[in-house]
């Protein structure tokens, strides 16, 4: 068995190569013969999670790592002195426009190893440092208050004179309890598709990453390492390219609510998501047990409507922490 990329992969797959590459060229300062500025950027800009585990012993993960691309190896041995900004201004921009009521995380929840003030992180990079992580480490997750959302807005607001900011300047960093719905998973099941001859990989593990209080994201952490369902093309593995599930729970009632693409609904390549309301759509806590039908509609492929290209199935199985 191989895993092969099919004519069905977006250009999703190319963007995650092309950010892979990116980090490991991050990994090794290189000369660039002295042509150039110094830029300082936010390696892992944008929006992203960190769940945690509800528990009361401290737990650490990497909140932002500032790099300092240098055009010469003087200019990489310069000095250089960055501010990262907690940017009140992005937080209530992302709340209006998400409708969403996230604040910053108060600073007796936490620790830094480089220390936070109280507009931000001061970070001096010594000659020949190129990397500056923050490492955030949650000191007590069970007094987290879990009627609110928390989020830490990080903006590169200034670096001193021998450098520039990068676009990529910001990420909006949220910090989550993993909800009970997380973890690794075992998916049993059947797959349809109506567009071309492809099949489900059964069984397959499968990881649901906390995304929100009552949100998880699919992941496939054995195949393509990444936000997609492994499938089935003849003998090779391959997979949907733009396509992925978010599963939307509610809490009362352990029912699955909605299911939406992580890429967009539509993703540009027209695929989307959707509850199958045929299906029992819920988890078991007795079992620990998700069963649940879906649909991966794509309008350019299935032009009648309801555009409906594949039909999921799936019986997850929890079977330990992810």
């Amino acid at each position: 068995m191989k895993i092969k990329i099919n004519k069905f992969l977006s250009l999703g797959i190319i963007a995650t190569a092309a950010f892979l590459s990116s980090c490991e060229r991050g990994e090794e300062w290189t000369s660039s013969d002295g042509k150039g500025d110094v830029i300082i950027k936010m390696l892992n800009a944008g929006e992203k999670v960190l769940a945690f585990d509800a528990l009361s012993n401290p737990q650490t993960a990497l909140l932002v790592d500032i790099r300092k691309d240098a055009p010469s190896e003087a200019a990489l041995n310069a000095p250089t002195t960055v501010q990262v900004s907690f940017d009140q201004a992005y937080l209530d921009a992302y709340n209006d426009e998400n409708g969403t009521a996230y604040e910053l995380l108060p600073s007796d929840l936490y620790t830094t190893d480089i220390p936070a003030g109280p507009t931000g992180f001061t970070i001096n990079m010594a000659a020949g440092q190129f990397a500056a992580p923050i490492n955030f480490t949650l000191t007590d997750a069970t007094k987290l208050d879990f009627s609110k959302q928390y989020a830490f807005p990080l903006t590169i607001s200034s670096v001193d004179g021998n450098g520039k900011i990068s676009e990529s300047k910001t990420a909006f960093v949220k910090v989550l309890v993993k909800n009970e719905w997380d973890g690794a998973y075992e998916v049993t099941g059947t797959m349809k598709d109506e567009g071309a001859a492809l099949g489900g990989l059964f069984p397959m593990n499968y990881h649901l990453i906390t995304s929100g209080a009552n949100t998880v994201d699919g992941y496939d952490p054995d195949y393509w390492v990444d936000y997609f369902i492994p499938i089935m093309s003849g003998a090779d593995v391959s997979g949907y390219g733009g396509y992925s599930p978010v599963f939307e729970f509610d809490p009362a009632t352990n029912k699955i609510v909605k299911v939406t693409n992580i890429y967009g609904q539509p993703a540009s390549n027209t695929r989307s998501a959707g509850l199958d309301p045929s299906g029992e759509n819920s988890y078991d806590p007795d079992t620990q047990t998700i069963k649940v039908k879906f649909f991966m509609y794509q309008p350019s492929v299935i032009t009648t409507a309801p555009h409906i290209r594949v039909y999921f199935d799936w019986t997850l199985k929890r079977t330990g922490d992810r």
